[in-house]
């Protein structure tokens, strides 16, 4: 993978969400694949609930762990007002955000620090930011798979069916196995839930 080919990821929630397993998984399947991978974290609120945020730098000797400034080709968020947090400094114009649509208010705003935005103003903004933007209630799939804490393996498996990052189901399937081994059928089941709402 040249320079150019350089992929950014960044996947964008609260605390407790597993932003930092989707990286890990990320970077796996990357591996196995034979491509070089680097990821780094920016933490909020070290409590749960503050926002958290995991970027996945895929390519050959990508300097630092962090995307530049608008250089993230993909964000994945986990919750919708992170997502539009951390697109607005990073998204490409011609990227994409990947977006759970199911609300999990930050600490901010159960603090009364921050107010939060209707969702339909939250996808205008962000479609104003970027070349597309996908969102679907991905915890419900989750809660159809076994349960809402694999909501972020459902967005791992809807940004499988996006090819920019040229990644196959195959190795993001071998590095669940891998990472994940604890409760495998579910995730599996997620990944694949997420997987195909993303190509409907």
């Amino acid at each position: 993978m040249e320079k150019k080919e350089e992929k950014n990821i960044i996947i964008a929630g609260v605390g407790g969400q597993g932003n930092i397993l989707v990286s890990q998984i990320i970077a796996e399947a990357a591996l196995t694949q034979g491509l070089d991978v680097i990821i780094g974290e920016i933490f909020g609120m070290s409590q749960r609930g503050g926002p958290v945020s995991s970027h996945v730098r895929i390519g050959k000797k990508v300097l630092g762990p962090v995307s530049p400034r608008h250089g993230a080709h993909i964000i994945c968020g986990l919750e919708p007002m992170e997502a539009l947090r951390v697109a607005i400094p990073y998204i490409r114009s011609d990227g994409l955000v990947l977006m759970n649509t199911r609300i999990n208010q930050p600490i901010a705003v159960n603090m009364g620090k921050a107010t939060y935005p209707p969702i339909e103003k939250i996808l205008v903004t962000l479609e104003s930011l970027c070349q597309e933007v996908i969102s679907f209630d991905a915890t419900a799939l989750a809660i159809e798979a076994g349960g809402a804490v694999a909501t972020n393996i459902v967005l791992l498996g809807a940004l499988s069916a996006v090819k920019t990052l040229g990644l196959t189901v195959e190795s993001y399937e071998k590095a669940i196995r891998q990472v994940v081994p604890k409760f495998l059928e579910m995730n599996l089941k997620a990944f694949h839930l997420g997987h195909k709402e993303c190509l409907a």
